[in-house]
């Protein structure tokens, strides 16, 4: 791994630390440039001078970071507060059952002896100093790089692989906003025609039922199944559709995370991201198949006038006399036909615990002794996906491994400081977002590194 740097303030050099352990790199070279403001030709030689050695380890190099030139501090002013101590009071808080804003973590590391010494304080800065430093970590987008290598490095470990099924769906975020307030971009102390501006570019009412809702923002977060890692996030209004979120959630995975979306075959979510619109886009960003249940939406059951059959439930079930809702057994490309069998009497399909009343069999499947077959045309069925047919046995197995989203959303807002923010501002949100993410794929690693398995059920407390 080579990584360049155009200054060597001491806060950039703590940067550099961060980097190789928090990625835990031991084979790695740190090649710290010293240059003037005017100078990138002369880096681009070092470089080139640097890579012409051609040793094999930089064959794994995967990162060049090019910070942009500064001026030299002075020797003779106060010295700054080293990046990396700061970094890991942010990270680590979490696990000490502390909400992380930056009251909180300053509060901690000033009361907590044991703590400013873990994070490698040899004196406390003041609350300024650790404001100064979040507000920098995410206006600059630092967070954000730091929970994209820390996911590729987990990746090129092995903490996590390559999957072919991976899980989607949204949360919120509360938010300590105002809906709707807004502010003055001017200083007149006086009422004014001046133009105003929201105090929280992406705030929205996020309603959970009819008697529960909040002000927050939305999450938008994409998980293996198996690993049930979150890999990446997108941030929406509180009050954005989940049905319309799944093209830019699905763009951040190409974009986040190309080794991962390489792989992707299927991508699992909730009935409310079933329409024509998702699936199309599912093909065209990743190449894989939605797999999200039927909607009924306004649908409503209806009679089916065919011998033996009582409905067609608003899901395109047919339901026979006997009220058993008949099983799918395939799609018959050639006519356009749903095949359902009896539940009751077909061995393959048998529930147990259904019973038919010798009638019933009669009337309705004349006795046959793997009862009655049906055939629906998919015309009158439109809710069922031709492609993968919701209601084989095939799709439900794959559908099932979609929990391991809710169990992630569990561990992330439970465990990892993720059900509030205490800034505003969309960029501050996803900043949030990246730092819970960064923690529970470090949490992961340490699971690896210790164990060798990486646990389902590894959470904070087990670390």
């Amino acid at each position: 791994m080579l990584f360049i740097f155009q200054n060597t303030l001491s806060p950039i050099r703590s940067f550099s630390c961060l980097l190789l352990r928090l990625l835990s790199i031991s084979h790695g070279k740190l090649y710290f440039l010293p240059m003037s403001k005017n100078s990138s030709k002369h880096a681009s030689n070092i470089t080139r001078k640097i890579l012409r050695k051609g040793k094999k380890s930089y064959k794994n190099m995967f990162c060049l970071i090019c910070l942009a030139p500064h001026q030299f501090r002075d020797p003779k002013g106060r010295k700054g507060t080293r990046f990396y101590p700061l970094l890991k009071a942010f990270l680590l808080a979490p696990l000490l059952h502390i909400e992380v804003m930056v009251s909180t973590v300053h509060a901690q590391v000033e009361a907590n002896p044991a703590y400013a010494a873990l994070c490698g304080f040899s004196s406390i800065p003041s609350i300024r100093t650790f404001e100064r430093f979040d507000q920098i970590m995410i206006e600059t987008g630092l967070w954000e790089k730091v929970r994209k290598m820390t996911v590729f490095q987990n990746f090129e470990q092995g903490v996590i692989e390559k999957e072919a099924v991976v899980a989607v769906d949204t949360s919120h975020i509360e938010a300590e906003a105002t809906l709707n307030a807004t502010r003055k971009t001017c200083d007149h102390p006086e009422p004014c025609e001046c133009p105003k501006v929201p105090t929280d570019d992406n705030v929205g009412l996020v309603r959970k039922s009819n008697t529960v809702s909040y002000i927050g923002h939305k999450a938008s977060v994409v998980c293996g199944v198996h690993s049930e890692l979150p890999s990446t996030r997108t941030i929406f209004k509180g009050n954005r559709s989940d049905a319309v979120t799944l093209e830019e959630t699905l763009k951040d995975v190409l974009e986040d995370v190309p080794y991962i979306a390489k792989s992707i075959q299927y991508v699992t979510a909730d009935g409310v991201y079933q329409n024509g619109n998702n699936q199309t886009l599912c093909k065209e960003i990743l190449e894989a198949k939605l797999i999200a249940p039927i909607n009924p939406r306004n649908r409503k059951e209806k009679p089916l006038d065919v011998r033996g059959m009582q409905k067609l439930t608003s899901y395109g079930v047919p339901v026979c006399m006997s009220g058993h809702q008949m099983k799918l057994k395939g799609l018959d490309t050639t006519n356009n036909q749903y095949i359902w069998v009896c539940p009751v009497f077909n061995e393959k399909y048998q529930k147990e615990g259904l019973t038919c009343s010798s009638a019933c069999h009669t009337e309705c499947c004349s006795q046959a002794k793997s009862g009655r077959t049906i055939r629906i045309d998919q015309e009158t069925t439109p809710q069922i996906d031709p492609e993968f047919p919701q209601h084989l046995a095939s799709f439900q197995k794959i559908y099932k491994e979609r929990t391991a989203i809710e169990r992630v959303f569990a561990q992330l807002k439970d465990g990892l400081s993720m059900r509030r923010v205490h800034k505003r501002g969309k960029k501050a949100v996803e900043a949030h977002m990246d730092r819970c993410i960064t923690i529970s794929h470090m949490l992961a690693y340490i699971s690896v590194m210790e164990t060798g398995t990486l646990y389902r059920g590894w959470t904070k407390l087990s670390a």
